[in-house]
């Protein structure tokens, strides 16, 4: 419940939602005898993503090549970081992908190798989202970005009605703000509160 901008929520004791969901999750886990963490699948899911980033940013800076074969490189590039993101760093930076806690450190820090910052996403979304899923103005995740509306209970722009025609091209150049701004405004907002 929201309240002049404060968000009240209900206290734990008084709800039996998340207790009773994560009881039926683990017993789910245990009667399929299914591990929560990473299995062989994921684990190579982890090895062609990441080669997907690499392997073709090697090739960009080893061998001279005609600009179609580098853009080519650059789509299987950024699927590759787009996997990694939400496939591997995701998962490990929640601590998911393993029970050992050196691989999930590593798997989820590399996010530092796809130009961003472990740190800063640990706070804006393990903190921030997590703890505000969806809320407007107070979950950046659903925050309008420049000409993007992402939740209905911003304000509705006039522009906004042609969203669907230019999202795609804006959504994209915000991996540029990504890794050339949004962790150093993500660390002075997060770290002065």
């Amino acid at each position: 419940m929201s309240i002049k901008g404060k968000v009240r929520f209900v206290h734990k004791d008084k709800t039996l939602f998340f207790p009773t969901l994560k009881k039926r999750v683990d017993l789910y886990f245990k009667e399929n005898k299914i591990s929560k963490n990473a299995n062989a699948h994921m684990v190579i899911k982890t090895i062609a993503l990441l080669a997907m980033y690499l392997a073709p940013f090697i090739l960009i800076l080893t061998i001279a090549m005609p600009l179609w074969a580098q853009l080519c490189l650059w789509v299987v590039m950024g699927i590759g970081l787009a996997g990694v993101g939400m496939g591997v760093m995701h998962d490990a930076a929640h601590e998911a992908y393993s029970t050992n806690r050196t691989t999930n450190f590593l798997l989820g820090s590399s996010l530092n190798l796809l130009g961003g910052s472990i740190f800063n996403w640990k706070l804006q979304h393990n903190v921030m989202h997590h703890t505000y899923t969806n809320i407007a103005h107070m979950d950046d995740d659903v925050d309008d970005k420049l000409v993007l509306r992402f939740n209905p209970h911003t304000n509705l722009k006039w522009y906004h009605k042609m969203q669907w025609i230019y999202a795609f091209f804006f959504y994209g150049i915000l991996t540029l703000y990504w890794v050339v701004l949004k962790d150093f405004v993500q660390f002075r907002k997060y770290t002065k509160q």
